[in-house]
């Protein structure tokens, strides 16, 4: 019998398998795909890496920044090239700006947001712990898409802050609650949306998510088991029983899930699952957009592309410039069925009139089994029951980016709920009461 099985070998899986492997404990991992990093995912294609999920870091994310000073690693700028110009799809026309002028419009209209009421430091004074204080939850209702009409911004603003927030949150305005992105303002400390855009989208890990989650696994004896999908879990007997799709059964002292927020409810647990994670969990949380890789022919260098919805791609930029052909990385609100070249083409057509797209490289996260969508942001009023979503089940614990209490959606979060799961287990095991 094992002493503790993490289901999910993502970020937060294998951190809480570091930690608790390195103190003595009999770990098994257990993953359903075939491979490790959950919702991050470096690949190769056509001979060159290409990120198709979480990727970058900054070092004003403390859990992350901890692990990569830890290994040796270090953080460098992603391929994404210098802007150079910017567009603004709105109301039908395509405005045309230098950088200068494309960032002074962004700028304008971030700063209208976060200077509106409720502001993102009276709600968030300590927004790495956002249940030390509640303020925020009077205003959990509201949705960003209602918080920005009510802004009244001249169309040309208010359809380039949409653009950028709907990438910012990967999901439909009118699917997302406010507090999420006055929150994030809080993290990141600024108003500056350049700064926003430096911490969130900007650095990455050399040698990518890989070479990180090499490292705590190297120094990690925790067991992993890959193809495993795990559907029951009964903690009704002296031990927690785990059975998965293919049949097999496994016992455990304690159990940490360590999938998205968005799966949970698929699981069969015995005592049922609480309503408050059943709930969000059927509900699914914001984050249900996408970002892929799109070739064109042709060089585009330095090009910034933004529109509002209902466009499928909210934010479009120049990654790498080859001799005949650029690779965009593209961010939307809602996932197609399918990332195909005709629609990519029909997308992009308003964007960049004449364009011709050769190639579309991605994952849908939102139709993978295995995590139901991309990164966490919350609907109105699911925050409320961050708490409860963060309690451990009588032998059950739950870790996972989308429950994180600081960076929740990126990687620093899903370290950080590795850490905090580990630290439970290990008090409750010990025969101290977690607080």
């Amino acid at each position: 019998m094992y002493d503790v099985i993490i289901i999910g070998a993502g970020f937060a899986g294998v951190t809480a398998g570091r930690e608790l492997s390195r103190r003595g404990l009999h770990a098994l991992i257990l993953e359903g795909r075939d491979r490790i990093g959950g919702r991050t995912w470096r690949t190769e294609h056509e001979g060159q890496q290409f990120e198709l999920g979480g990727a970058y870091i900054h070092w004003a994310q403390p859990h992350v920044l901890a692990e990569v000073t830890r290994y040796g690693l270090s953080i460098v700028p992603g391929a994404d090239a210098a802007v150079q110009e910017v567009r603004v799809l709105s109301d039908g026309a395509l405005h045309i700006f230098d950088v200068e002028q494309g960032y002074t419009l962004l700028s304008d209209a971030y700063t209208a947001l976060y200077q509106a009421d409720p502001h993102p430091d009276q709600l968030f004074s300590i927004p790495y712990d956002p249940l030390t204080h509640n303020d925020w939850m009077d205003h959990a209702h509201t949705s960003l898409e209602d918080q920005v009409k009510q802004l009244k911004l001249d169309p040309i603003l208010q359809d380039a802050l949409s653009a950028m927030l709907a990438t910012d949150m990967n999901a439909s305005l009118q699917n997302v609650a406010l507090i999420e992105m006055l929150r994030l303002r809080a993290l990141v400390g600024s108003n500056d949306f350049q700064k926003l855009a430096e911490v969130s989208g900007t650095y990455v890990i050399s040698g990518g998510t890989t070479a990180l989650l090499q490292c705590m696994l190297q120094d990690s004896t925790a067991e992993i088991h890959t193809g495993q999908v795990v559907t029951h879990i009964d903690q009704t007997g002296h031990s927690v029983v785990l059975q998965t799709k293919d049949g097999s059964r496994y016992e455990t002292q304690v159990v940490i899930v360590a999938t998205p927020l968005n799966t949970w409810a698929n699981l069969v647990l015995v005592p049922a699952l609480s309503d408050a994670k059943t709930t969000v969990s059927r509900q699914r949380h914001a984050g249900a957009g996408f970002k892929c890789f799109v070739r064109l022919t042709g060089q585009m260098p330095g090009l910034l592309a933004l529109a509002p919805e209902p466009h499928p791609f909210s934010f479009l930029t120049t990654s790498q410039v080859e001799d005949d052909s650029t690779w965009m990385i593209g961010f939307g609100p809602i996932a197609p069925e399918a990332f195909t070249p005709a629609w990519a083409q029909a997308a992009l057509e308003p964007l960049i009139p004449d364009v011709w797209v050769s190639e579309v490289y991605g994952h849908n996260w939102s139709v993978d089994p295995f995590s139901q969508g991309t990164w966490a942001n919350y609907k109105p009023n699911q925050a409320v029951l961050l708490n409860e979503l963060t309690c451990s089940e009588g032998r059950v614990f739950f870790a996972s980016a989308d429950i994180a209490l600081g960076w929740r959606g990126y990687i620093d979060g899903a370290i950080e709920s590795g850490l905090r799961s580990a630290r439970q287990v290990q008090l409750y095991l010990g025969g101290e009461s977690c607080k």
